[in-house]
């Protein structure tokens, strides 16, 4: 069994997430240089990434635990991503199905939609 610092989220981040207690989804993670594109904002995968991170934790909230896949991850970019700032996701289950689950949400950072999503998984056994 592979140790969670060893996946790609764990590289990816470190990613942060509202207590379990809590219903609301919230996903987030500080931007570091390493997120950056050329451009000196965050690369646009890593505002994917914490989406799709962000679609398991809406679906989690809602369904409990559960294995599954990311079918897909729809999304529009609305604005650019600081570095060194706090990103955060959220959003609100569409559909919580007993093979497939739907969720829909924004990435923003203070006030500022940076990108639109929605995501669909399928659960496996």
């Amino acid at each position: 069994m592979q140790s969670m610092r060893d996946t790609f989220s764990a590289h990816a981040g470190p990613f942060w997430f509202r207590d379990i207690a809590s219903k609301e989804p919230g996903v987030g993670f500080l931007s570091e240089p390493r997120h950056a594109n050329g451009h000196g904002m965050v690369h646009g995968g890593a505002l994917l990434t914490l989406a799709d991170m962000s679609v398991w934790d809406i679906c989690r909230r809602s369904a409990g635990r559960f294995g599954a896949v990311t079918l897909t991850l729809t999304s529009e970019f609305i604005a650019p991503g600081p570095i060194g700032k706090f990103i955060m996701a959220t959003g609100e289950p569409v559909k919580i199905g007993k093979s497939v689950m739907f969720a829909r949400g924004l990435v923003t950072c203070e006030g500022r939609t940076l990108l639109s999503f929605s995501g669909t998984l399928k659960r496996i056994d």
